[in-house]
């Protein structure tokens, strides 16, 4: 199936500030045939069908929209890096509630699972994880990872078990090396049907999963636009009649 084909009657609704990388999807998206919507009062939008749009924006805008014109949003899910098998991550990666990860020994890597709660970081001590989560409950889900050092970030948008476009973000390393991974990664089942995958090659340990995004908000970061127009079109659903 072709991309005009697939797009063909499907509106994308994009945030109204202008963006480099936004404004490079929504080109593509016009010369595959979609329609291009932006928004600025995204808090009241228009009447839109709901089988027909799509959403592709920062998290508080296509998360509102998803609420206000009755949308599904494929995202990974918070704890998919603990669900994956120890080769795909090389390092320690766990689980823990906010309160557990404060009495865990400092320096640390932490980040929320759900996505934005604070900031993803390297904290040195307890003072400055407490200042940082100020106001969320004790019970809050946080990741706490191993500290490592990536020698090379490569950005991948995964879409039905394959890699549409893949490009380094971060560092220098072997693209083809990565897509190896990448690719086996996708095949494995273990992701959803369309995400953003970031990986990374840790140095005398190997490539692994840094963090896995939902398509309808990553960023390029390198990618070509066209090329994971199916990952961003497949990241947007109606919600099912009953659900």
């Amino acid at each position: 199936m072709t991309e005009s084909a697939t797009l063909a009657g499907l509106t994308l609704v994009i945030p109204e500030k202008n963006d480099l990388e936004r404004d490079s999807v929504a080109a593509a998206w016009s010369a595959a045939g979609g329609e291009v919507s932006r928004l600025g009062r995204f808090w009241e939008p228009p009447s839109y069908d709901p089988a027909k749009v799509r959403v592709y924006g920062n998290d508080t805008f296509a998360l509102v929209l998803a609420q206000k014109l009755g949308l599904d949003l494929i995202s990974p899910a918070d704890d998919l890096l603990v669900q994956l098998p120890q080769q795909a991550l090389q390092r320690s990666v766990t689980l823990l509630p906010l309160s557990v990860a404060m009495t865990s020994p400092f320096p640390a890597f932490l980040k929320p699972a759900a996505p934005k709660l604070f900031k993803a970081a390297i904290y040195t001590s307890l003072t400055d994880l407490a200042v940082e989560t100020r106001g969320l409950e004790p019970d809050t889900p946080v990741l706490h990872s191993e500290i490592v050092q990536f020698a090379c970030e490569i950005r991948c948008f995964v879409w039905r078990g394959d890699v549409l476009d893949a490009a380094i973000y971060e560092g220098d390393g072997a693209l083809e090396d990565g897509l190896r991974f990448a690719r086996q990664l996708a095949r494995s089942g273990d992701l959803p049907t369309t995400c953003v995958l970031d990986i990374g090659y840790i140095p005398q340990r190997g490539w692994a999963i840094i963090e896995a995004n939902a398509a309808w908000g990553a960023g390029l970061n390198g990618c070509r636009a066209d090329k994971v127009l199916p990952c961003i079109e497949a990241a947007t659903r109606q919600v099912a009649i009953g659900s």
